[in-house]
């Protein structure tokens, strides 16, 4: 929990510091920096999160994709919205099954002051749904099943694009703490600090 939180705060850290940086070099930023900043960026691409959303409270892996649309409306600041899933066929080997969705939008800051390397930092609020048979299957003797369930989100990190040329580019990271608040069965309240990190292709339309 101690490192989880530590993410989180070296996570803002590093956005605060993107806009400190970003609003310190905006007059010097030439005109030619701001045409190469699309209006639309797209992502997809491969997610892994570390969960710890099970009754025991123990984490483990689950593995899906995410993709996420942008919209920038100058070259720091833009809004995102970021859709995910992300499933795992037999949670810590009991032979249950999870599936976790998530729905996600908010501010994204990015520091585009080299043609090919954009750092961003963002924060996203949302919802997530939670289905499979770990929570449509008693978790034990004379208990009622869960029941599939939707529930808060919270997401803040920092990633990386590799940008090849105007319209085409690799995500090599993108690395998030992500606070859930699903329904667990257990003692230990319904509250979970997971990490979520992703990687895939990014495309951008426009420009400003």
């Amino acid at each position: 929990m101690r490192r989880i939180l530590q993410f989180l705060t070296l996570s803002l850290a590093a956005i605060t510091a993107l806009a400190a940086a970003q609003s310190a070099s905006a007059q010097t930023v030439g005109t030619a920096q701001s045409e190469d900043t699309p209006r639309v960026e797209v992502f997809g691409g491969y997610s892994y999160l570390r969960a710890n959303i099970i009754v025991s409270d123990q984490p483990f892996n689950l593995n899906g994709g995410s993709a996420s649309l942008a919209y920038n409306f100058n070259d720091w600041l833009g809004v995102v919205g970021d859709v995910g899933v992300y499933s795992q066929g037999s949670v810590r080997g009991n032979g249950l099954s999870l599936t976790l969705w998530s729905y996600q939008m908010g501010p994204r800051l990015s520091l585009r002051k080299n043609k090919h390397v954009v750092p961003f930092g963002q924060v996203l609020l949302g919802a997530g749904h939670a289905g499979g048979t770990l929570y449509t299957t008693s978790l034990g003797p004379g208990l009622a099943p869960l029941g599939t369930n939707n529930a808060f989100l919270l997401t803040a990190g920092v990633g990386i694009d590799w940008k090849l040329n105007h319209t085409v580019g690799i995500r090599l990271v993108q690395a998030e703490y992500l606070y859930s608040q699903f329904l667990t069965g257990s003692g230990n309240g319904n509250q979970q600090s997971n990490i979520r990190l992703s990687a895939g292709i990014t495309l951008s339309f426009g420009k400003h």
